[in-house]
């Protein structure tokens, strides 16, 4: 079977099984599935398979019609040596909204794309076979957050094929009457400690969390903490649920892309001496800061060397058939030079982060965008990126946060809008970010009009690496002009430059006519692989050179669907030697 790893390498447990592989499937043309109950019906229409997106050709359906309203079904059994234990069943990500029944009894529903859920089910089981039904709903609305989804009936520029319902892992998983439902770890390198925040389900007496460091099978540490029954000064019907405490790691060896050194975290509820809860997990010691213009890892300067990077596979779109395709991703990105990766209007399967954080890779998270500024739209991002903000906090990698790119979902600010709303929203973000995680870069608007920011990030896709500098030594005299290639300004009037870091998040892109493929880049295409080498150094060249600039962003990884400017081929087949392009993008400063 495809995907049948355990989905979650970051927060893992013992008891689970997967709901990966046949279901059946149906598409609701006429939106009439919930008024005549199918969630109590079989649903056989079609077979799918999960978790791939039904326009992908892994799903083994393959369409790209418009179908807004799908329903999928399954059975499944509980393991006998479950009993007693609390279930779940878990979803790391569906698009858009869903409605989950257990068994013809509604359980709840989830409105995000992008954002894992989960329901305790124990209530709707029963012995033997059960059945589990879900209905999506997924409309091309430029108001739901979509990224690269195209939101008309075919791709176009760089927008491709959607993907609708179920693209990530399904899963059931036992827990104790008391267990874990997160953590936040928050490392210190300053005092080699780290800060364990957690919050449990099911309080209702007094236990103990026991947390065992190791690095490398070698125990580090064990830190055994009481949890009293607590209650807050405003209420004492419901125990507090959450709490935090410190853990010391002496001598820590910290991560960084060259030495990616982790410690494994094995976190235990023990309820009057029995272990009633168990999640591994891990940290990695990292700090990620700025000063005087320049960006630091571990409080020592770092030039970042990143690429955008997409994620679509020919075959499953926004799901890659195995766990090897995300990991020969991240490999080859080292390969050619890079320290870190954009992961560009997609919120990765858990495994991109995983793997980045194991083999060391630099990543910024960036939202999936909306198009067209109103309230619903605000509504829809702000719930949805904070709970993936939390979701994702933990991920060591992570050093950057992107709510807006290039003003998608602020689109009016682009024609000249002055609606107070549009600023205002995107200081939203960036406040609501900062209010979960303060320890990262939050980047307000990547690309132009930018508001609140910690980084300048400029896009430029001009081909010619004297016109790169000429535009930027025009910026350097105005820092408000719109003097490159797209014309808009960098910084919004009323915000100034005060010392941020400056990286170009956007260039190159080059297309290459050798390759004879169907498709674009941007600029003037160039004639061989030869030239495209050659452009490309000296675009890197020039902002190497520039002292203000402390890193950049090469279009792009791949090449995808109608997009053909990528360092490999849509299906992941060189265009040159790796060797080539390390010695561009993988040089010292």
């Amino acid at each position: 079977m495809l995907r049948s790893e355990y989905p979650r390498p970051q927060f893992a447990r013992e008891k689970w099984i997967t709901l990966n592989g046949e279901w059946g499937f149906a598409f609701d043309g006429d939106n009439r599935g919930l008024l005549e109950e199918w969630y109590k019906q079989e649903i056989n229409e079609h077979k799918i398979i999960v978790p791939f997106a039904y326009q992908s050709s892994l799903s083994g359906i393959h369409t790209t019609e418009i179908h807004p309203v799908v329903w999928y079904q399954r059975e499944f059994a509980v393991p006998e040596d479950w009993e007693g234990e609390r279930v779940t069943i878990n979803f790391n990500a569906v698009d858009y909204y869903s409605m989950v029944w257990v068994n013809g009894k509604f359980v709840g529903s989830n409105k995000g794309g992008y954002v894992g859920f989960k329901f305790d089910i124990t209530d709707y089981l029963v012995a033997g076979t059960n059945r589990v039904t879900i209905r999506v709903e997924d409309y091309p609305s430029p108001k739901q957050p979509r990224g690269k989804q195209t939101a008309r009936k075919e791709g176009w520029a760089c927008w491709y094929t959607p993907v609708t319902g179920i693209w990530q892992s399904v899963w059931l998983e036992a827990v104790g009457k008391t267990s874990l439902d997160h953590v936040k770890l928050e490392p210190d390198i300053d005092t080699n400690t780290v800060n364990v925040r957690y919050w449990l389900n099911g309080v209702n007496s007094p236990v103990v969390i026991e947390c065992r460091v190791t690095k490398d099978g070698k125990d580090i540490t064990t830190t055994r903490v009481d949890v009293p029954l607590r209650f807050t000064n405003h209420g004492h019907v419901i125990p507090r649920d959450e709490g935090d405490f410190v853990i010391s790691i002496p001598d820590a060896q910290w991560w960084t892309p060259e030495e990616p050194h982790l410690y494994d975290l094995e976190l235990r509820i023990i309820h009057e001496g029995a272990v009633v809860d168990q999640v591994r997990t891990y940290v990695g010691m990292r700090k990620f800061s700025a000063k005087d213009g320049k960006v630091y890892l571990n409080n020592r300067p770092i030039y970042l060397r990143m690429v955008l990077d997409q994620g679509y596979w020919p075959e499953g779109i926004y799901t890659p058939k195995d766990v090897d395709e995300i990991k020969y991703d991240v490999e080859m990105t080292k390969k050619f030079g890079f320290n870190g990766a954009r992961k560009h209007q997609k919120i990765e399967d858990p495994y991109y982060y995983y793997f980045c954080d194991k083999l060391g890779l630099i990543t910024w998270c960036e939202m999936a965008a909306c198009y067209e500024y109103d309230e619903e739209v605000s509504l829809n991002i702000t719930d949805e990126w904070q709970r993936l903000v939390q979701e994702h906090y933990n991920y060591t990698s992570i050093m950057a946060w992107v709510p807006v790119n290039e003003s998608w979902g602020v689109d009016q600010l682009t024609r000249g809008s002055k609606d107070p709303r549009l600023v205002n929203h995107m200081n939203t973000l960036y406040y609501l970010t900062k209010s979960i995680d303060s320890t990262r870069f939050v980047v307000g608007n990547d690309g132009w009009q930018q508001a609140l920011t910690d980084l300048i990030a400029i896009h430029d896709y001009s081909q010619e690496a004297a016109e790169i500098k000429r535009r930027y030594e025009a910026f350097k005299q105005d820092r408000h002009a719109g003097v490159f290639n797209h014309g808009l300004p960098i910084l919004l009037e009323g915000y100034e430059y005060k010392g941020q870091p400056i990286l170009f998040t956007e260039f190159g892109g080059v297309k290459v006519k050798e390759q004879q493929a169907e498709g674009w880049g941007y600029g003037q295409e160039a004639e061989n692989y030869e030239e495209m080498i050659a452009r490309i150094d000296a675009l890197v060249n020039v902002l190497e050179a520039e002292p203000e600039i402390v890193g950049y962003c090469y279009t792009q990884l791949t090449d995808v669907e109608q997009e053909v400017n990528g360092l490999m081929t849509y299906d992941r087949r060189l265009k040159v030697e790796p060797e080539a392009l390390a010695r561009i993008f993988g040089r010292k400063r």
